[in-house]
């Protein structure tokens, strides 16, 4: 067993699955020069809750094709949730959704295309509406789903920078401000080496 320091990194991102390879993707849009790390506990192509695939993705609304727009989701949540739910969040998340399927079909996840609606305008990419099951999911082929954001990921994280097998036990707290996280430790599950992160932000 030895220890592994990485020093000096700009951003940490702690776990990969849809939510850490979603942080390392937005880390570098948003920090073009900034040092990336990822430390995941699994394998970044094969973690998190959507590692095993999906057939569709829950909420997508459509609204290139008049289908439905973010008030009718926040609509929809309030009566299905009576009434308890904060509408702020759940409007900035159905106006923000649809970009993100966008983003995924871009980076090559399969989604089904609705023959009976080929007519409707063209999109970004193909033409005609995706193919839904109910008012609110699209259907996928999602066998690929993670492995294709985990490349997302791997590609903006810094060159061999992606750990997998890292379990983080710990955040290391940072001594000269008070409740400010500078980082954190963790093994390796298969060689037991020990790993220690350094980071401005994590």
């Amino acid at each position: 067993m030895k220890t592994i320091i990485e020093d000096n990194i700009d951003i940490l991102v702690v776990g990969a699955g849809l939510g850490g390879t979603g942080a390392a993707y937005e880390a570098r849009y948003w920090g073009r020069d900034k040092k990336i790390v990822i430390a995941e506990k699994a394998n970044i192509d094969r973690s998190g809750a959507v590692a095993q695939g999906l057939y569709a993705i829950n909420c997508y609304m459509g609204t290139r094709w008049g289908e439905n727009n973010p008030e009718d989701h926040v609509r929809y949540a309030r009566m299905d949730l009576m009434g308890m739910v904060r509408e702020d969040l759940a409007f900035d998340m159905a106006r923000h959704v649809d970009s993100a399927v966008h983003k995924f079909e871009e980076w090559g996840l399969p989604l089904m295309k609705d023959p009976k609606r080929a007519d409707l305008p063209e999109g970004d990419i193909g033409k005609g509406a995706y193919m839904r099951e109910g008012r609110w999911q699209i259907m996928i082929h999602g066998e690929s789903y993670k492995p294709i954001v985990a490349e997302a990921a791997k590609v903006n994280a810094d060159e061999g920078k992606t750990f997998n097998r890292i379990m983080v036990t710990h955040l290391l707290m940072d001594d000269a401000q008070d409740n400010r996280v500078a980082g954190a430790v963790g093994f390796n599950v298969r060689t037991g080496n020990y790993h220690v992160f350094k980071s401005k932000t994590v």
